[in-house]
């Protein structure tokens, strides 16, 4: 079974869930591409415009919940995970066959080139207008973002809803006595 490596660029998949009018469900995205092979690792790169902010938190804890490592910074202006990505590509090449890489930036071409190179195999997941023309040329395959929506598509909410825990017949809900 071959091993797969995810690459994600939180930036660049949010500004495609824009773009397309739905959102990207990061947990489907890994359970769907994982599928046929062993996961070697998700890597998801993630802004974070102010690290206090409550809900930029717990979006990064849920990240890790579901698997992948994450790799964040503050960042005031447009973020840029380019050296980050293309490191990672680098050093983790060794350890699978096939990556899916989320992003759209000219800068990862060369690093692309160079894991096909070591006879590795990348796949581009994005949206065509949004790809530089070299990246998507450096790439075995291109995954059109849009062809996914029935699969990757986050349900309205987006957030688990647990049902309400009915009490048992005769249950109060109040602490016991044991004295």
């Amino acid at each position: 079974m071959e091993r797969l490596a995810i690459f994600i660029d939180g930036s660049y998949v949010y500004a495609a869930s824009r773009r397309m009018g739905w959102n990207v469900d990061h947990r489907k995205t890994l359970e769907h591409f994982r599928e046929g092979h062993a996961l070697y690792n998700a890597f998801y790169y993630a802004p974070v415009t102010d690290i206090t902010d409550e809900r930029q938190r717990k979006f990064l804890n849920a990240l890790v919940f579901m698997g992948y490592t994450v790799r964040w910074r503050e960042v005031h202006a447009e973020p840029r995970f380019d050296a980050v990505i293309a490191t990672d590509l680098l050093l983790t090449a060794p350890r699978w066959e096939v990556a899916v890489l989320a992003a759209g930036q000219a800068g990862l071409a060369a690093p692309v080139e160079a894991v096909r190179g070591m006879g590795k195999e990348v796949w581009l997941l994005g949206l065509e207008e949004s790809v530089d023309l070299d990246l998507r040329s450096a790439t075995d395959r291109f995954l059109d973002l849009r062809d996914f929506r029935e699969t990757l598509e986050r349900e309205a909410g987006g957030r688990r809803v647990y049902p309400a825990v009915e009490p048992e017949p005769g249950e109060t809900g109040e602490e016991l006595d044991l004295d």
